[in-house]
């Protein structure tokens, strides 16, 4: 059995992407193309590891992570992004904006995230400042 990858589709849609079906015409080695967002990037991911690229193919964010998620649509600019055993966050230049130092990290809602650093629980600003300890996990879902 062929496992099919994706590649972007065209430039100018904002999250379109198709199936190998080309039949080889235009190759792609993307396993896995999300949502290209309003500023025209798009997360890839390849052999487990997760990057994100530009409209055009070119890439933006190497190949690193294990995970990314964008909620840019949010209001902030960040990604949440995983490697290894802890969570931190990125900016679209591939800076560390929060170190990658917590088991677990929600994305920034309000202004603010929930995350989990040797076993407590904190809601953290923009800034990865505390702003509160919480009690556990049922508190984060």
């Amino acid at each position: 059995m062929k496992i099919q990858t994706l590649q972007p589709k065209a430039v100018t849609e904002v999250f379109t992407f198709y199936r190998d079906e080309n039949i080889g015409k235009e190759p792609t080695d993307w396993e896995q193309v999300t949502i290209f967002d309003k500023q025209g990037y798009g997360i890839i991911s390849v052999d487990g590891y997760s990057g994100v690229i530009d409209r055009n193919g070119n890439i933006i964010i190497p190949l690193e992570y294990d995970n990314l998620i964008d909620f840019a649509e949010l209001e902030s600019k960040i990604i949440l992004a995983n490697k290894g055993e802890f969570w931190g966050f990125i900016n679209w230049k591939n800076e560390i904006v929060i170190p990658f130092q917590y088991s677990y990290a929600s994305v920034f809602q309000d202004g603010e995230a929930k995350v989990c650093k040797n076993g407590k629980y904190y809601i953290i600003n923009q800034k990865n400042h505390i702003i509160k300890e919480i009690d556990g996990l049922d508190k984060i879902l």
